[in-house]
């Protein structure tokens, strides 16, 4: 098993290379043997084809690692671990994600709806919602941050990864609290007042717009 652990790592390194120089899609098994210096029966012993070992890289390189402790508390600094290792590896991501049948955005995507759901869970305190709604609004927020993680690389990762997950956990908490809020009102369980009071404060005096 150490033995095969090892091969796949330095299977994973060729590709990795090679990814990073020309788009996934131009790189064959051939090419990645001849990177690593074995053969092509070796590489079909551990693998079936390029994309098994793309997803081998996304899951035991990225997402492992980074979902060993995630919890609601610091996903946002998960997040960011991510966004570093992306942006670290800048071509290779940007070379496989486009053209890797959507490994690294399925995996993101069950990364976060499992970590949302958890979120929703613990913001039902009265257990009002449905186990359908709850999944509705986790996947809606995972959906979300999912375009953004993905946009955000293949628009050649420009915004600083910090203040791109600061900002994130700050507009998903906001909706949660807010959603949560109104479904309260809506099902009276709180009154107008204390919906309002939920509310930012808003500015005596609003800007003119033009018109």
């Amino acid at each position: 098993m150490a033995n095969a652990n090892i091969t796949k790592k330095e299977l994973a390194k060729s590709l990795k290379r090679l990814a990073s120089e020309r788009l996934f899609e131009h790189v064959t098994v051939g090419d990645i043997v001849k990177e690593c210096g074995v053969n092509r029966q070796t590489f079909y012993y551990h693998f079936s084809d390029k994309y098994e070992l793309l997803d081998w890289i996304y899951y035991n390189e990225t997402f492992v690692p980074l979902t060993a402790d995630i919890s609601f508390g610091n996903w946002d600094e998960k997040l960011y671990e991510l966004l570093q290792i992306m942006r670290k590896h800048k071509a290779f991501y940007m070379n496989t994600i486009k053209c890797s049948d959507n490994f690294f955005e399925e995996y993101l995507l069950k990364m976060l709806t499992t970590l949302f759901e958890t979120a929703v869970e613990d913001l039902d305190v009265r257990g009002q919602l449905t186990p359908e709604k709850k999944r509705l609004a986790a996947k809606i927020f995972a959906y979300g941050l999912t375009g953004v993680v993905i946009e955000w690389a293949m628009g050649g990762m420009k915004a600083d990864e910090k203040v791109l997950s600061e900002n994130m956990k700050e507009l998903v908490e906001n909706i949660e609290r807010l959603s949560y809020y109104i479904y309260q009102y809506k099902n009276n369980l709180i009154t107008g007042t204390e919906l309002r009071a939920t509310l930012p404060d808003l500015p005596e005096t609003l800007p003119k717009t033009d018109t």
